[in-house]
């Protein structure tokens, strides 16, 4: 199945997939061996290098760099003399892949791969006028930066960069210049140059296309894609890559209330421990504050579970158009909302309900409606249209809800067109909850894996709510959000089922969430 994605790429993008394909048992070491593999390759059958040719391969300390490494050790293969030229000090290459190949080229393969080590802009002088004096040079290969570069370009890079254009100027049809996935200095995803670039004859880019790369620049003359096998579950299926860009940190100055602020609403007379999940979810995540509303008949026994828990509450046994007021004022204070877990279905909350909605609808809040609010809606879609919300219904929800019933879990053509379909159609971004969860804006559709069965609990839904508002409030998109919200709801339940055993409860999954993010990132 295509992913729903265009067909270039950002720079962003380039890393999700990276990360998920690590997460699916795919080394990122295996994936730099044939980005390097496939421009040695390419370099060789495009007739660049004869015999007694030489090539230089300019590298920085990221996996740009690394990939210049391999690079090296392939094009050496083919009997070709190599000079690799680490622009930056070796102790500060950033990865253990980038450092990996480093140790080999460096170590072991001293006979054919001369190495330059450049810390300083002044050792580029000696070195440029060895290549423009030495006439065997015929190729430069450019791994200097990769798809992060931002701003203006730090030395020695600037003029390494400097010297590779020079080089080219003063031979041009002696040299050919070929960039690994990115000419150093231009911007992936827009094309920019905002200081200097590397002027490439040729761009070999990887796994597709990145969205700044034109054969109109002044700076590119052509550009190939090249398969580094990355498969196509590493964009179809969630992953780290999906969490680790939404897993966002406090910076050094915040204050409280800048690390967000949730408002769930919810609860009735006939159950409290729903919107309390979605609450103490929150709290556990790290955000700042969460107030949680509902009908004064439960508020203290809401207070009972945690004093993190703050508790405002309108009188009755279910919220009505009393509460809108004081409602309101909370929505404009809140960065995301929660409505439904435990809500109930009564005519007096449903006019309620139709209220608040205007009221999102009018300042545009990020907002999650699970469980009855799911109910409730089906007669107010046109209120949601095109607002930043998640839904979240499983089958039987989602039925009531617009009639649709959907295959199988796990017939992914099917019930991913119908999930796309239904997104598009509303404008907003959909989450359908079961054995896979399948998230679409009707743009972009992802399918999450994780989780167990032993998830088939009270309060998991509520859970999954609460972090979709955790997401959305430390500011993710909805779509981001519900792939991240899936993926971590699922890591809950494994992370449970394997610490306590196949009988955990929701509460065990909310006291773990700490403990679950740690250990996602020592799978």
């Amino acid at each position: 199945m295509k992913p729903l994605n265009s067909e270039k790429i950002s720079s962003e993008e380039m890393t999700i997939l990276d990360n998920n394909s690590e997460w699916l048992g795919i080394p990122k070491s295996h994936l730099m061996e044939c980005a390097g593999y496939s421009v040695a390759a390419k370099i060789m059958n495009r007739g660049y290098l004869e015999i007694n040719n030489k090539a230089v391969i300019f590298c920085g300390t990221g996996n740009n760099g690394g990939d210049g490494f391999v690079v090296a050790r392939h094009l050496c293969s083919y009997d070709v003399k190599v000079l690799v030229i680490l622009v930056g000090d070796p102790d500060k290459i950033r990865t253990k892949e980038a450092q990996l190949n480093w140790n080999i080229i460096y170590n072991n393969l001293n006979y054919s791969i001369d190495v330059e080590i450049v810390k300083d802009s002044t050792d580029l002088i000696s070195i440029g006028n060895s290549i423009k004096e030495d006439k065997s040079y015929h190729v430069i290969v450019d791994g200097l930066l990769g798809t992060g570069i931002e701003g203006k370009i730090r030395e020695p890079i600037a003029s390494a960069i400097d010297l590779i254009n020079d080089i080219k100027k003063a031979d041009n049809e002696r040299i050919t210049i070929v960039s690994i996935d990115i000419p150093s200095g231009l911007d992936p995803n827009t094309g920019d140059v905002s200081d200097k670039a590397v002027k490439a004859d040729l761009v070999v880019t990887f796994h597709r296309r990145k969205k700044g790369l034109s054969c109109s620049s002044d700076y590119i003359k052509e550009v190939i894609e090249k398969s580094i096998g990355i498969p196509p579950e590493a964009s179809l299926f969630t992953g780290i890559g999906d969490f680790i860009p939404t897993l966002k940190k406090r910076r050094k100055d915040v204050h409280k209330g800048e690390f967000g602020k949730i408002l769930i609403i919810g609860g009735s007379k006939n159950y409290s421990g729903a919107p309390a999940y979605a609450s103490l979810t929150g709290i556990n995540f790290g955000i700042d504050l969460v107030i949680t509303y509902v009908p004064e008949i439960i508020g203290n026994v809401l207070r009972s579970f945690s004093p993190n828990i703050i508790i405002r509450t309108n009188k009755g046994n279910w919220l009505n158009i009393e509460a809108l007021d004081e409602l309101t004022k909370l929505i404009k204070w809140a960065d995301s909302i929660v409505i439904g877990p435990g809500l109930g279905t009564e005519k007096e909350t449903e006019k309620l309900f139709v209220e608040l909605l205007k009221i999102s609808k009018n300042q545009k809040k990020p907002m999650v409606l699970d469980a009855d609010a799911l109910k409730l809606v089906k007669e107010h879609l046109d209120l949601i249209k095109g607002l930043p919300i998640i839904l979240t219904p499983h089958e039987g929800e989602l039925k009531i809800m617009t009639g649709l019933e959907l295959p199988v879990f796990n017939n992914i053509k099917d019930r991913s067109k119908i999930t796309r379909d239904l997104a598009k159609k509303l404008d907003l971004t959909l989450l359908i909850k079961g054995p896979f969860d399948y998230v679409s804006n009707g743009k972009q559709t992802k399918i999450n894996k994780t989780g167990c069965p032993e998830m088939s609990i009270g309060g998991t839904g509520d859970i999954l709510a609460g972090l979709c508002a955790c997401f959305l409030a430390t500011d993710n998109t909805p779509f981001k959000s519900a792939c991240s919200a899936a993926f971590f709801n699922g890591i809950l339940g494994e992370f449970c089922k394997s610490t306590i055993g196949s009988r955990f409860t929701a509460l065990d999954m909310v006291n773990n969430i700490n403990n679950a993010i740690k250990s996602v990132f020592n799978f």
